[in-house]
């Protein structure tokens, strides 16, 4: 074959693969405008509990749905059937496309928005053009790619909000909601908080904004609201899930690394320490050297943490642990992710005699194989 053909063949190809996209993506959006109910879940943490509840709820009264949870699990529900979607390691976005083909014809369609960056999580909003966006929270996580600060953070989740939708505000900051409302009412978005109701007191419970969440969604869907009962067992389903695991012989330990934001990860320290006779802690941290800002928030939050004498000493590990090291003026243990075996990891910071709090970074194999350990040490 001469080069001419060689190059006449690729040129070919790449316009039937163009013209294949075109017809999925006017497919897709056909499909996306033939369902009644459309929402999306955006925010830092915890959109995955929000978009399975949503799902349950919207079952319960009588739609047929397709959700999907995406990150550290990427799973499709038909109704309350999971499946888990193949990936070759990367997210895509037009994996939303065949998913929805997949599942299609239905009632409900809620998908958790899976962008890190505020062009990417626009698009992945326009994907489903949806009639309420739920901002879970906003929190400092994703600092390279969507700001370094909660305000620019803040900001940038405005900006990818598609005309017509209704957004649904779950965090708890004042000051974030007063920005938020004010953007929104520039932009003549409709803007709701997720508060608390007299009659359902839960304000304090580590996580109950989620909930609150969704309830606010089904009435902004014009749904029936949860009833008190299903939002007690939510909420009690919450702080259940998050506790102290009891290891064989003595020790306390407890995997908070999936939260990875600073704001979220001491939300839930205050929550575990109020079980506690006396406030101080063993933090193990695992870092990464794609997440730098994230390192940033963590030397920041550790520090705050030693100056108050909630820990004695930090024990650190990942890629960017020797520069978190350098970094703080906590008391570090390195150790190297590389050859240390997790058990013996988890007996150093055992050793100090205080109850262990995992953070920073949960996604990767020396984690999923502490995480594992911990798991087979545990004690009802």
């Amino acid at each position: 074959m001469s080069d001419r053909e060689g190059l006449a063949g690729r040129v070919a190809g790449t316009a039937r693969r163009t013209v294949d996209l075109a017809t999925r993506g006017r497919s897709h959006f056909e499909r996306v405008e033939d369902v009644p109910c459309r929402v999306t879940v955006s925010g830092v943490r915890g959109k995955s509990t929000v978009v399975r509840w949503l799902n349950e709820a919207l079952v319960a009264r009588g739609l047929e749905t397709y959700a999907k949870v995406t990150g550290n699990e990427h799973i499709s529900y038909h109704n309350l059937e999971p499946s888990e979607f193949e990936r070759d390691g990367v997210v895509r976005l037009y994996e939303n496309e065949r998913e929805l083909r997949d599942f299609w014809p239905v009632d409900a369609v809620v998908a958790e928005n899976q962008g890190i960056r505020e062009y990417t999580t626009r698009l992945a909003n326009e994907l489903f053009d949806p009639h309420v966006v739920v901002l879970v929270n906003v929190r400092r996580d994703h600092q390279s790619t969507l700001g370094a600060t909660l305000p620019d953070i803040a900001r940038a989740f405005t900006r990818t909000v598609p005309e017509g939708a209704h957004v649904v505000s779950g965090d708890r900051n004042d000051a974030i909601n007063d920005y938020l409302r004010r953007e929104f009412r520039e932009q003549n978005v409709d803007f709701t908080v997720a508060e608390p109701r007299p009659e359902h007191p839960f304000e304090d419970v580590f996580g109950a904004r989620s909930a609150f969440v969704v309830d606010e969604t089904l009435r902004v869907l014009g749904l029936d609201p949860l009833d008190a009962g299903q939002l007690e067992s939510y909420i009690t389903d919450l702080r259940s899930g998050w506790s102290w695991t009891r290891l064989e012989g003595s020790g306390l330990v407890c995997n908070g690394a999936m939260m990875n934001d600073i704001e979220s990860t001491e939300l839930l320290r205050q929550h575990l320490v109020e079980r506690l006779a006396e406030p101080t802690i063993t933090p193990f941290v695992f870092l990464r050297r794609d997440r730098a800002g994230r390192t940033a928030a963590f030397v920041h939050y550790v520090n705050w943490l030693a100056d108050n004498d909630f820990v004695d000493r930090i024990h650190v590990a990942g890629t960017h642990a020797k520069m978190f090291a350098r970094r703080t003026t906590a008391d570090v243990v390195y150790h190297d992710h590389e050859t240390a075996a997790p058990e013996s990891v988890l007996d150093a910071c055992l050793d100090h005699g205080h109850p262990v709090y995992l953070m920073g970074n949960t996604v990767h194999p020396f984690m999923r194989a502490l995480d594992a350990e911990i798991e087979r040490r545990a004690v009802e």
